[in-house]
């Protein structure tokens, strides 16, 4: 018997649930100009801040990626190697000379820095049974680095993996190829664009594991890798960070000597890290926005059919079911607002791609796009986010309605 109450109850509770929704439905028919309006403006704002962060997602991909190709903020290198100043700070140069790796760690740890990434070069040869005929070899941390592989133009349908080697824009090899540094045949995984730093262009990269592996494995003595040694440390700092700032840091530890790049690279990234903060400062703006909107549109809403509220209240209408109807027409419009707002941010993306986008290309600038899977979350989520702006909206002034008592939503006394 308890059972069947049970199962009663909870059906009519399913009814009473299903009819307030077409009620909700209904009641935004009634006045359809404004309803359309509502949706309108949930769609303008929602559509502005989808294309708004993919753009600026865009964007910071692109000059990350454009800023890593100017190089480091600063290279560190031992007091005795010679260094030759060039415009981007991308590689370490030829030497001898190397430190401590520990001081990696020493460095990465000082107020200001952001990054670190090693290096160590190695003077090999290149050719089986040409031990004259030599290149330098250097060493990375794929983890680390910054200024390698932004450079990567092209490469093999896979995963870098141990043994794997990268050659600058200047070589003649091609992806693909074998080379034999230190007599020991590798594979060619990708290729550097070209930079104008001889080094860069004209050197051959492997990661440190590769290095250990050739070093290991042949015979003549030819490769001698200890880890313990580094060539060069390159730097990045943090955003408000000024090169002099660290240099002053770095100068306490003995036997290395720091090379700037040029300061123009350092200020224009952190300045355009600003304007993306400034972006999206905005779209939040515009969200508050939409919500202060949504709230007052339905505060007037409300507050036109106090007298209906007061008459569901009257025949024993639960304040918990009014405020659900009440509430789910807000979701409703700001969904379909939603909904509507991501078609509409979807146009304005595709006319920034043929637009600007375009433009760039023939400049031969590449724009990073997000990733497919991204751009989708991010509209799904502008879409769910149109609809909970709408429930926190209409939730304040439903509650407050709904509270009041049946006589005075009636006589149109609402405070």
């Amino acid at each position: 018997m308890q059972t069947d109450t049970g199962v009663a109850k909870r059906t009519n509770k399913r009814r009473a649930s299903s009819l307030f929704i077409r009620l909700a439905f209904q009641n935004l028919m009634r006045r359809p100009t404004r309803t359309i309006m509502l949706v309108m403006a949930v769609a303008l704002c929602t559509g502005a801040v989808f294309a708004s962060f993919i753009i600026g997602r865009g964007i910071d991909a692109s000059m990350e990626q454009s800023f890593a190709r100017m190089g480091a903020d600063l290279i560190v290198v031992p007091s005795d190697a010679m260094v030759n100043i060039t415009s981007a700070l991308l590689t370490v140069q030829p030497t001898d000379a190397t430190f401590d790796a520990k001081l990696l760690r020493d460095i990465g740890s000082l107020d200001g820095v952001a990054q670190v990434a090693p290096q160590t070069i190695y003077r090999v040869p290149i050719m089986s049974n040409m031990p004259e005929h030599k290149a330098n070899l250097i060493a990375f941390d794929p983890s680390r680095d910054f200024t390698v592989m932004p450079w990567l133009q092209s490469k093999m349908p896979r995963p870098m993996r141990t043994g794997d080697l990268i050659i600058g824009g200047r070589r003649s090899e091609s992806v693909g190829d074998e080379v034999e540094p230190c007599t020991s045949a590798r594979i060619v995984y990708g290729k550097l664009g070209r930079s104008g730093v001889g080094p860069l262009d004209e050197s051959i990269f492997a990661t440190y594991d590769t290095i250990a592996q050739l070093s290991t494995g042949q015979k003549n003595g030819q490769l001698k890798a200890d880890p313990s040694r580094i060539s060069a440390i390159l730097v990045r700092l943090q955003f408000g960070s000024t090169p002099e700032q660290v240099r002053f840091a770095i100068a306490r530890f003995r036997g290395v000597k720091v090379v700037p790049g040029a300061t123009i690279v350092t200020s224009t990234r952190q300045s355009t890290g600003v304007l993306l903060l400034g972006m999206l400062g905005f779209a939040a703006l515009m969200l508050v926005g939409s919500l202060i909107l949504v709230s007052l549109i339905f505060s007037a809403i409300i507050h036109e059919r106090r007298r209906e509220i007061g008459l569901l209240s009257a025949i024993g209408t639960r304040r918990s079911q009014i405020v659900a109807m009440l509430v789910s027409e807000a979701a409703f419009a700001t969904g379909i607002g939603g909904l509507a707002g991501i078609l509409f941010g979807s146009v304005l993306l595709h006319l920034f791609q043929r637009s600007l986008v375009y433009y760039l290309e023939l400049l031969h600038l590449d724009f990073a796009w997000p990733a497919t899977a991204e751009i989708a979350t991010t509209a799904i989520a502008c879409a769910f986010l149109a609809a909970a702006l709408g429930l926190i909206g209409a939730m304040i002034p439903a509650w407050r309605s709904a509270g009041e008592e049946a006589f005075t939503l009636i006589k149109g006394e609402l405070a």
